[in-house]
Order: structure tokens, then sequence, then C-alpha cells
């Protein structure tokens, strides 16, 4: 089942609502010691490595999100954003895909391009 929300958990909502530049370590915090994002076809595990992710992210491209709806799902929440930088194609809808564990950090994050729908 599927329906829209606005009542996202806060780690969530500080994730979506960091500056592309933010601090890569405090981002990282808002994910469980043992997270995963899957990412451009690539997985980071942890957040040694989702801080790395994120500063490669900074320092590889200028963009600005737009979001554009949000979901909620049995096992997830999902944020469609538009994405519009200096990236190959300029412009596209990713769908991040949260999961969040019992102490309200985020477990997972899967970044892929968002269905039309």
């Amino acid at each position: 089942m599927t329906s829209e929300t606005t009542d996202l958990p806060t780690a969530v909502t500080e994730y979506l609502h960091a500056a592309p530049d933010a601090d890569p370590a405090a981002l990282a915090n808002l994910f469980a010691e043992d997270a995963i994002v899957v990412d451009d076809g690539k997985t980071y595990r942890g957040r040694n490595e989702i801080a790395s992710w994120r500063t490669e992210v900074a320092q590889s491209f200028r963009y600005t999100t737009t979001q554009l709806r949000t979901e909620e799902r049995a096992d997830a929440f999902v944020v469609i954003n538009r994405i519009e930088g200096n990236f190959p194609g300029g412009r596209i809808d990713l769908a991040n895909r949260f999961t969040v564990d019992k102490a309200k950090q985020i477990s997972s994050l899967t970044i892929e391009p968002a269905t039309k729908g």
C-alpha cells in the first residue's frame, strides 16, 4: 500500500534538508552504524563509507533539489526529488527509498531513477 505523507522520520527530514555540501560526517551520523547506501550502482556500507560518498558527490557536482512527492510504504519512505545541476543530462527525477531502524536512524537508502506515476 502506498500513501502520500509528509510525516517523515527526523533523520530522513534532516538528510533531505541538508545542503549538498553539508558536513559529510554529520550527515553520516543520521545513519545507523551498519547502514547501507546504494547510489549509481555502487554500495556504501557504514558511516565512514557513507561520509566518503557524500564528500565525493559534493566535490563532483553542483546541483539543486526540488522535492516532488513523498510516499509512505509498508517497509519504507520514498521521496521523489528532481535534481538539476552540472552532471550528465543536467536533470533527473530520483527516488530516494529510506528504511529506518528502531532507533529512528536511517538503516538504508537506495537512490535510483524515479518511475513515472
